[in-house]
């Protein structure tokens, strides 16, 4: 058994995994698995290599990735995987299921934009504290002097830290199930 093979089978019970915990309700692990199963097919993805005579299992780990991508909520990485499949290519049947996933991504994409608007909070505070392996940071309101824990796209952490540390920011987050996700800060006035 080659490596991409092993990569893509514990991929797919990582995804199993997710299923199982989004039908019993469980999203937080539901979400950490398809995260895991996501980092496993896109490393399965990138191991394929180039000068293979037969490219379709890349085709299928790309769509596979896309989609996975799509189902922990990596939205950006998932439009990057169905653009970059789409223009590999790929046969018309693995063309087809892309272009459902760019449908679902969009959709997806709507409805939280939506949710978004309607559950957000906005204060001003300190950030306090942060931790990386939850990807949070901690901040304190300073009109109530309440703490706040908030989570941040793991893509953003570390300049979110870097960048407004122990400074007084503007902070818009949406409430979900999950907590509150950060979707803006900017230093305050």
């Amino acid at each position: 058994m080659n490596v991409v093979t092993v990569l893509h089978n514990k991929a797919m019970e990582f995804a199993d995994e997710a299923l199982l915990a989004k039908m019993e309700g469980n999203e937080e692990a539901s979400v950490k698995f398809f995260q895991k199963a996501f980092a496993l097919e896109k490393e399965a993805f990138d191991s394929v290599q180039e000068d293979l005579e037969d490219l379709l299992p890349k085709y299928i780990l790309i769509r596979s990735a896309a989609s996975l991508a799509l189902n922990c909520g990596d939205f950006r990485e998932a439009e990057r995987l169905i653009e970059l499949g789409l223009s590999m290519g790929v046969p018309k049947s693995v063309m087809h299921e892309l272009e459902d996933l760019k449908e679902q991504l969009a959709a997806a994409k709507a409805k939280k934009e939506s949710h978004l608007k309607h559950d957000t909070i906005q204060l001003i505070g300190i950030i306090i504290d942060a931790n990386a392996q939850s990807s949070e940071i901690t901040v304190q309101n300073l009109e109530n002097m309440r703490l706040y824990t908030i989570l941040v796209p793991q893509d953003l952490l570390n300049e979110v830290i870097k960048s407004y540390w122990a400074d007084k920011v503007q902070i818009q987050a949406a409430k979900s199930s999950g907590g509150m996700l950060l979707t803006q800060i900017n230093k305050a006035a």
